[in-house]
Formats: structure tokens, sequence, C-alpha cells
């Protein structure tokens, strides 16, 4: 392999007045690499004269570093344009409505609560319950036999009695009876968009939204106009 002691680096023209490169706490350049090779020849014993295979060897190496450098470069690049176009992409989303998967909802008082139960067969009995923070059974609502696909549900914040609730945060469970056993499906609620965040703690793009906090764009599986 290529020496690459002080003398040797001093005597290519690249070694400061420590004995180190400017570059050798980074990486080495193409053009320090092959001042370092010309040296090398230039100081070699006329004796053992470098051989071949190994100035291919070493050619080859370093062709291969480089490349390899130069692509986590372009993957860098391309992994930071990815992400500021879907920051651009989610600024559009403030102030819209997006459908994220989510067995809690937030009642504002006046606002009916919004949702959707997507089925992957048909399903009957079909059966919304909510529940506030307690546990306690707020509301019933019976949607029938559903066919498979999205099915969207709302809340107008009554009780059973039909009284107002208070505004906060309620537990939404959606069952249904799936070839003839009652079965819990997957339900997703409607919220605003209020702002977007680039980055945080594990990267990404991440909305926040009304009542329900931030969640990840890629959470996003339905946009209201």
């Amino acid at each position: 392999m290529i020496n690459t002691d002080n003398a040797l680096l001093q005597n290519a023209g690249i070694a400061n007045s420590d004995g180190l490169t400017t570059k050798a706490q980074g990486e080495l350049s193409q053009e320090d690499f092959f001042a370092l090779l010309t040296t090398q020849l230039a100081q070699q014993d006329p004796f053992k004269p470098l051989d071949n295979t190994e100035f291919v060897a070493q050619m080859a190496q370093f062709s291969s570093l480089e490349s390899l450098q130069s692509m986590q470069t372009s993957f860098s690049d391309l992994a930071s344009a990815m992400t500021s176009n879907q920051a651009l992409q989610a600024s559009a989303l403030v102030g819209r409505t997006v459908l994220v998967p989510s067995n809690v909802a937030s009642f504002n008082g006046t606002s009916k609560v919004e949702g959707m139960v997507a089925l992957a067969e048909n399903t009957k009995d079909v059966v919304v319950q909510i529940e506030d923070e307690s546990g306690q059974l707020i509301k019933r609502i019976e949607l029938g036999d559903l066919e498979q696909g999205p099915n969207d549900y709302n809340w107008d914040g009554t009780n059973e009695d039909g009284f107002a609730v208070a505004p906060g945060f309620y537990k939404v469970s959606v069952t249904g009876s799936v070839f003839g056993r009652e079965t819990n499906l997957p339900t997703g609620v409607y919220a605003r968009v209020d702002s977007v965040n680039l980055g945080g703690a594990q990267g990404g793009v991440y909305l926040n939204l009304d009542g329900l906090g931030s969640v990840s764009l890629d959470e996003v599986s339905q946009i209201k106009s």
C-alpha cells in the first residue's frame, strides 16, 4: 500500500509545518493521491520496483472509494431534495382536513366529529361507540350493514339523552359482525391541519392537527377538500 509518513507527504508538497496535511484530518483528494503515488514511484528502490499488480490494485481501490463517496453525496442530496419537496407539499395542507388512523377524537364543543371505518369485507351490524376519558359510554351509533370499502360516520357531540357533552377527548371504537363473528374494526378520524413541522426528533415531515397533536405525513390516508 502507499506509504503516507510525514517525509513522503512533505516531499509530495502537501504537508503543513506539523507534518499533517490540510485534508489528512478528513479525506485525501484525487490530486493528493496522485501526488503521493508519483512521490512513491520516484523514491522507490530501483532494485525492488513497485509491482504492476500492486500499482493497479492501489489505483482501483482509490477509484472505488472515490465512487462510493460520490454516490453517498448524491444520495444525501437526493434525500434532502425529497424532504424539501415533501415539506412544500405538506404546507399546502394547512387549513385543510385530513384523515389519520386514530381511536381518539377531539370534540371542540361545536363541530361534529367525523371519521371513517375501512372494511375489508361486507360487515353486518356495525356500531360506533363513543366513550369519555374515564371509559363511560357516551353515545352508541348504529350504522347497520355496510359494504366493503371506506364508510364515513359522524358524531354530533351529544350523549344518549340528546344533550351536548363538554369539549374534550373521546375514545372511538367500532365493531361489526364479520362472517358471523363480532370484530373490532380499525377506524380513522378527520382533523384540521394547523401547521407543518420539518425534521423533529426522528426526521421527516409532521403535521400538527387540531386537538390530536403531531402525526407523520405518511399516516395521512385521505385529504378532504
